[in-house]
């Protein structure tokens, strides 16, 4: 039998699966938008963050904290605040042709829990969230469990 040498450079040494999958819908507002309207939307879908789009490209994200830290920690009124004026600009995101591996490297090296996703246009396609992928994870050695357990009920150990 032939030894095997895997380098640095084999792809086999790496998990790099599709973030097609794990892509959920994203909820868009425009940058005049309350954040009233932000947090009334946020409630109704269950989401922590809204994409502040402008022709279909994201320009800003504002998340739950946002709402939280800049405008009712600051005792604003919501209805009055525009998202303009909390959103944060020039939102980190990566293409859809990116890999898993590639979005949970963004992630840690920016600090960022959530990426807008583009197509090769810039227009925005979708969010990815660091709970998505964790739960994706989860999911994986879930099924390695499972796999361990299915061998031991055969006797091949």
């Amino acid at each position: 039998m032939a030894d095997i040498k895997q380098t640095e450079h084999d792809p086999g040494l790496r998990t790099e699966s599709s973030l097609k999958p794990l892509v959920r819908p994203v909820q868009t507002m425009a940058p005049d938008d309350s954040c009233l309207e932000a947090a009334q939307l946020m409630r109704n879908e269950n989401i922590g963050s809204v994409v502040v789009a402008r022709a279909g490209e994201p320009v800003g994200l504002v998340t739950d904290r946002d709402l939280a830290m800049r405008v009712l920690a600051n005792a604003q009124d919501p209805a009055a605040v525009g998202l303009e004026e909390i959103m944060s600009v020039d939102p980190i995101y990566i293409s859809e042709r990116r890999n898993l591996d590639e979005a949970v490297a963004t992630m840690r090296d920016l600090g960022v829990r959530r990426l807008p996703v583009v197509n090769e246009k810039g227009h925005l396609r979708g969010i990815i969230s660091l709970d998505d992928i964790l739960t994706h994870i989860a999911r994986q050695i879930g099924n390695l469990g499972e796999a361990v357990q299915r061998e031991l009920e055969l006797g091949r150990f």
